[in-house]
């Protein structure tokens, strides 16, 4: 059987993929401005019409195995951009005119049904969790814009494989979606801390043996070719600085009101991974008092709580984030007028992002303390991200929302 399963044919499959492709087309609306001539889109909301699927530059050092054609992109990626493009130029087509770009949208879409399709499975029969997801904001916000998409794909088909007791094939995926992103990896935490759980060590053994052969496979030969440049692809995430809403940066506008003194962002820097550790640590000692409790908690669940304790101690926190974490909201939670409400802030988040400043709406009781509604907004998503932690965490306690399978359960 398919690892998706029966959950996403007949009718229920018809009307998931019309949802998802109804979201694709949000997307393409949205960014309609940026591709007409003569609007001067790109200029006047430049935020709107950043793209990261772009092939870059081609350089010489570049190929199918070393970064794609501008030699520079994780190795999966380089291998998805290298066959865009000769995809392109078989049509006869030059990159710059955007052929490029409609040819990975098309094939991000097909990722985004494939996601639903998943998340559908993973449920557990439940059609709302795959229609709420289909219709997140957040995916046409940024979705189609990023190959991330695909790193969650692969650790929804990840998850879905050891649910359904394939532990070397979910290892196989998990380590394709580690040469996209490293987040995924989340994923392999959590089958540890499961592992230590239940006493599975040979499932363990199996998804890390799967997860370590496809990742040496897919990266050994951009590793040995350009090591600089291949290492160069996890330093990059490292560098960058507090940004975005992340916790740190709403603990420097908190200290930045109280004090009136600019915080050096640079500070932040020695606490993260201080703070990732406790995080994981908080995630593992939750895990094991479910043995007081009697509760099975789900892969799905701790999961969640480890990608949202890696992106609450991180140094930003922006909508491709978001993007990360949206499945595993649904399929943990179950709740769709929650996740109805985070998608909400979300969205406000992005039009001040998006908008110039001189359009946001005035509030002058947060300006009294030099404030301003992006302020308030990194705030509020920050908390409502804790928020959906600490009810997890509750429901993991409490044996709610999902069994140990990652399944539906009792909420």
């Amino acid at each position: 059987m398919s690892p998706l399963g029966d959950r996403f044919r007949g009718g229920r499959g018809a009307l998931l993929v019309a949802l998802s492709l109804y979201t694709v087309m949000t997307a393409w609306l949205l960014r309609l401005p940026c591709r007409v001539p003569g609007w001067g889109a790109e200029e006047s909301l430049p935020a709107l019409c950043a793209t990261g699927i772009a092939p870059g530059e081609p350089s010489g050092a570049g190929g199918f195995f070393t970064g794609g054609p501008s030699g520079d992109q994780p190795a999966l990626v380089g291998m998805i951009t290298t066959v865009v493009g000769r995809l392109a130029a078989l049509l006869g087509a030059d990159m710059d005119r955007g052929v490029f770009a409609d040819l990975s949208a098309v094939l991000l879409a097909l990722v985004w049904i494939a996601t639903v399709a998943a998340v559908a499975a993973l449920s557990g029969g439940r059609r709302t969790d795959a229609a709420v997801l289909a219709l997140a904001p957040v995916a046409a916000l940024v979705g189609f814009g990023t190959w991330d998409l695909w790193a969650v794909l692969l650790m929804l088909l990840a998850l879905l494989l050891h649910v359904r007791g394939s532990p070397l094939p979910a290892g196989i995926v998990l380590g394709l979606a580690a040469s996209v992103a490293l987040f995924p990896l989340v994923v392999l935490l959590a089958v540890l801390l499961l592992a230590v759980r239940y006493r599975q060590a040979r499932d363990l053994g199996m998804v890390l043996g799967g997860t370590v052969l496809a990742w040496v496979l897919v990266n050994g030969p951009f590793l040995l070719a350009a090591p600089d440049r291949w290492s160069r692809q996890f330093g990059a995430s490292g560098d960058r600085p507090v940004g975005g809403s992340s916790p740190w940066s709403v603990w420097d506008r908190l200290e930045q009101a109280r004090t009136g003194a600019v915080p050096d962002p640079a500070a932040a820097g020695q606490y993260v991974l201080l703070a990732l550790v406790l995080g994981f640590v908080a995630v593992l000692v939750l895990t094991l008092l479910t043995l007081l409790t009697r509760q099975e908690p789900g892969v799905v669940q701790i999961a969640f709580l480890l990608l949202a304790v890696l992106v609450l101690s991180g140094r930003s926190y922006s909508l491709v984030h978001v993007l990360w974490l949206a499945p595993l909201v649904v399929l943990s939670r179950r709740s769709w007028p929650e996740f109805a409400a985070w998608q909400l802030v979300e969205v406000l988040w992005w039009a001040t992002l998006v908008l110039p400043e001189p359009s946001w709406p005035v509030l002058p009781w947060i300006g009294l303390i030099g404030w301003d509604v992006q302020d308030l907004l990194a705030v509020v998503r920050v908390l409502f991200l804790v928020l959906l932690v600490v009810l997890v965490s509750v429901d993991v306690l409490r044996g709610g929302r999902a069994r140990r399978g990652g399944t539906s359960g009792d909420g």
